[in-house]
C-alpha cells in the first residue's frame, strides 16, 4: 500500500511496524472488505476491457493482476519496493502483464490525463490526502473515474479514541463522509458514495472466504513473535473501537 511513514505509536506498536507486518506477511487484501469487496465493486461498477487503469498503492498486486486478467491495461504503483517485488512475482505466476512501478501517491510519475480509471483501496488516508486526491484528478482523462475505498468516521470520537486510532495506523485524521466529500470536491471531482459498511473485526476473515492463490509472505515472518504481537494489538484496537468506524466506496468523476 502507498502509505506515508509516520513515527506514531499505540500500545508500544508503531505504525511503521504495522505496515512492515503487512509487507512481511504479503497480505494482498488488507483494505476494508478485502478482496471480496473488490470483486463486488467490479461487478457493480465494471471496467471495460482495454481501459487504461492505474492502481495506486497496489501492495502485492492482487487487484492489479485481477484487472489485467479481465483485459484492462494496468499500471500499478506502491511506495514500498518489497511490495513491488512481490507484485512482479505474482504477475509472473499468474501469467499477466502489469506495469508495476515504485512511486509516491502524492507525486505520481505519470503525465496529465494518462488513465481512464484510478483504483484506490485504503491508501489516500495514509498519505497527504489532499495532495493525493489532486494527483488522481491530474492523471485521469476527462470523463475518467476514481474508485477509492476508504475508512470513514461514522460517529463522533473523543480525543483519546481518535489519537489511539490515528497513532496505530499512522494517519493524521480519520475523516467523516462529509470531510471526504469536501476533499474530493476541492480537487474538482463530482462525488458519489456507494453505501456505508461496518468496519471488519479482523483483517484475516476475508483471507478465509477469498484465499489468495499466490503465497507471497516472507518465510521467516511466521516465526517472528513481533509480527503476532502487532496482529494482537490490531485485534485489541479494532474490538475496542470498531463501532466508531466504517468504510465506503467513493466514486469521483472528472468532468
Amino acid at each position: 500500500m502507498v502509505k506515508k511513514r509516520l513515527k506514531c505509536h499505540y500500545g508500544g506498536v508503531s505504525a511503521i511496524e504495522y505496515l512492515d507486518m503487512l509487507a512481511k506477511l504479503g497480505v494482498g487484501n488488507a483494505h476494508p472488505g478485502g478482496f471480496g469487496e473488490t470483486m463486488e465493486q467490479l461487478k457493480k461498477y465494471p471496467i471495460e476491457k482495454g481501459k487504461r487503469v492505474l492502481e495506486v498503492g497496489c501492495g502485492t498486486g492482487r487487484t492489479a493482476c485481477f484487472l489485467a486478467e479481465q483485459g484492462c491495461e494496468v499500471t500499478a504503483v506502491d511506495i514500498r519496493p518489497e511490495m513491488v517485488a512481490k507484485a512482479i512475482i505474482r504477475a509472473e505466476k499468474q501469467g499477466v502483464k502489469v506495469d508495476f512501478r515504485e512511486g509516491d501517491v502524492c507525486q505520481l510519475p505519470f503525465e496529465n490525463e494518462s488513465f481512464d480509471v484510478v483504483m484506490v483501496e485504503s491508501v489516500t488516508n495514509f498519505a497527504e490526502a489532499q495532495k493525493a486526491v489532486s494527483e488522481y484528478y491530474r492523471v485521469l482523462k476527462p470523463g475518467g473515474k476514481l474508485y477509492d475505498r476508504e475508512v470513514i468516521r461514522v460517529k463522533n470520537m473523543s480525543t483519546g479514541v481518535h489519537r489511539a486510532l490515528c497513532s496505530f495506523y499512522g494517519v493524521s485524521k480519520i475523516y467523516s463522509m462529509d470531510e471526504w466529500r469536501e476533499l474530493l470536491e476541492g480537487s474538482k471531482f463530482a462525488v458519489d458514495f456507494s453505501g456505508i459498511h461496518p468496519f471488519p473485526l479482523t483483517m484475516f476473515e476475508d483471507q478465509v472466504q477469498h484465499p489468495d492463490p499466490v503465497h507471497l509472505s516472507d518465510k521467516q515472518s511466521f516465526m517472528d513473535p513481533r509480527i503476532w504481537q502487532i496482529t494482537a494489538r490490531y485485534d485489541e484496537l479494532v474490538n475496542k473501537y470498531h463501532s466508531y468506524m466504517g468504510y465506503t466506496l467513493m466514486i469521483g468523476s472528472k468532468e
